[in-house]
């Protein structure tokens, strides 16, 4: 029966007649079976997760013109896939977020793998912003450019040694940049705006930065290599994506072979002070806000694994589950992404990581919510939401639309179908997650369905605009009036395809987990301020010692 409880307006609503730690109960005995029948064996690291262990070591091949290690990649990708297709049939793990990660991560590998070696040849088409040398004089930028056009001693990467300026007396301390006078509180979690500070230009320096091809320095390779495999998003190389930030002016002026990539923050920057302030204060208003949504949700037994016809707490059950399974994915992931500016550039920083915490290299994850208004559909999925996955997905895309089928991408077959290949393979990913798990879930009905269904309103709503614009219709439409259009259309839409992913994540258990350590929200309620328990790894000894290893249980 539903427990009753009175709210503290004194409303008396239904709470879960279940709890989260008999959930995870029931699942760590449906795991124990499974095993024990030898249905599934444990995920264990490293034997289970090789596939970028083999990329890595692969792309760390010395430069050679050798066929043989050209055409090497193919079976390289052939071991990569057998490693992780078998790890997401064969493998499953009593936590939950491990469970969903092992579908993920293993057919993101697959897909990152083709990305860099298949779609493209990892080896040679890929350049990276690195300084050059250091100039004892510093003369105009213009003979700086000629220096190095004239000097390539130094293009075998073994005076590269970062991005870090260099004062005459020292290095150059980054100026601290005022605050921005436009206030927004829509945007305050994760916005652009927050870094509005002219990036400096020093006066004098002592550097020049090229693109960097492949390096033949084996040190040097091996941080080339690691970055541009684990760099998804593309900083600082030449494959870098839209809504981040480019190279700093100063930067740019002195490469030999400007490819600046386009961005949508040209000349805003942050100093490493409002890097950390914007980025912990976004952290803490997030984590409150996951603590109280965790709270929240736990009142209902939907999200507690329990299925969609069970009874809910909230008025418009189907509605509320929807915006709260939105905002629990949102803010869970800009939880994650938010430690990156602030472990990595703010407490490493550049005397630990070196170049690779310039300020610069963490842009936001999100985009302006502004998107939806002006773009629909296509500005949530291309505007607003992470980028993190979009530069495989349209490798992806134009390997189908342009080298296999051969289609312009200025094309509207072209355009259609690299976009169907971009959200098939969002569609797969999550596919595979949704399978690794061990609650009731349908994979290919739920999460792939919803990604698969969402090129279908994108492309409805563009051919609506282009047939209202050459009727003539759409310039008398007021534009406040087309972007509430776009939005009510965006709203409409996920309506109707939303809980063919959120029904996935609630019946794969993904809101059981634990995101914060301790709970202000249960504490309070004497529910216990502390969280996280139990072990979270364990050693497992197989029947072979390279099948031996660790096993995540989660927290």
């Amino acid at each position: 029966m539903p427990r009753i409880s009175v709210g503290l307006i004194g409303i008396v609503y239904m709470t879960a007649s279940i709890t989260t730690h008999e959930v995870l109960d029931k699942l760590q005995s449906q795991y124990e079976a499974a095993i024990d029948a030898g249905n599934y064996q444990p995920f264990v690291w490293p034997h289970r997760a090789l596939g970028p262990y083999l990329l890595i070591l692969y792309l760390l091949l010395p430069p050679s013109p050798s066929p043989a290690v050209h055409y090497a990649r193919y079976p390289v990708f052939a071991l990569i896939i057998y490693v992780s297709v078998t790890a997401i049939l064969d493998c499953r793990s009593p936590a939950v977020t491990v469970g969903y990660g092992i579908g993920l991560l293993n057919a993101w590998t697959i897909l990152w793998t083709a990305t860099l070696i298949i779609f493209n040849d990892g080896r040679r088409d890929y350049k990276r912003i690195e300084r050059q040398r250091r100039l004892d004089e510093t003369p105009s930028v213009e003979g700086l450019v000629e220096n190095v056009q004239g000097d390539t001693s130094a293009l075998d990467g073994s005076t590269t040694d970062g991005l870090k300026l260099v004062h005459p007396v020292g290095e150059l301390p980054e100026p601290e940049p005022e605050p921005s006078a436009t206030t927004d509180l829509a945007p305050k979690l994760e916005s652009p705006e927050i870094f509005a500070a002219q990036e400096p230009i020093p006066s004098s320096f002592q550097e020049i930065y090229t693109w960097q091809p492949f390096p033949d320095n084996f040190l040097h390779r091996l941080d080339f290599i690691l970055d541009l495999v684990t760099n998804f998003r593309g900083l600082r190389w030449t494959h870098q994506g839209p809504g981040t930030y480019p190279a700093p002016q100063h930067i740019r002026e002195t490469l030999t072979n400007p490819e600046t990539p386009p961005s949508l923050h040209p000349t805003k920057y942050p100093s490493y002070s409002l890097l950390f302030t914007s980025n912990l204060q976004s952290f803490v208003l997030c984590s409150l806000t996951l603590d109280t949504l965790k709270y929240v949700t736990s009142l209902d037994p939907y999200f507690l694994a329990q299925g969609q016809n069970t009874p809910s707490p909230f008025p418009i059950a189907r509605t509320t589950r929807l915006i709260l399974s939105l905002l629990f994915t949102y803010t869970s992931l800009l939880n994650i992404f938010l430690l990156a500016p602030l472990v990595l550039a703010c407490t490493f920083g550049p005397r630990i990581l070196g170049p690779h915490a310039s300020t610069w290299l963490y842009p936001p994850y999100y985009g302006p919510l502004s998107s939806i208004a002006d773009k629909g559909l296509a500005g949530l999925w291309g505007g607003w939401w992470h980028q993190l996955f979009r530069y495989a997905f349209e490798a992806a895309g134009e390997f189908i639309g342009g080298k296999v089928l051969r289609l312009s991408k200025n094309s509207i077959s072209g355009g259609v179908v690299r976009s169907l290949v971009a959200f098939v393979c969002s569609g797969i990913l999550h596919a595979c997650a949704s399978y690794t798990v061990l609650g009731g879930t349908h994979p290919v009905r739920g999460s792939f369905l919803f990604f698969v269904l969402q090129p279908v309103g994108i492309i409805a709503q563009r051919a609506l605009s282009i047939y209202l614009k050459q009727k003539g219709y759409r310039e008398a439409i007021p534009p406040w009036m087309r972007k509430t259009g776009n939005v009510l259309v965006v709203v409409l839409w996920c309506r109707v395809t939303g809980p063919l992913i959120a029904d996935e994540f609630a019946a794969a258990g993904i809101w059981l987990y634990e995101p914060l350590p301790v709970s202000l929200v249960k504490g309070v309620k004497g529910e216990g301020w502390w969280r996280w328990g139990g072990p979270w790894v364990r050693w497992y000894s197989g029947d072979r010692w390279w099948r031996s290893g660790l096993v995540f249980l989660g927290g």
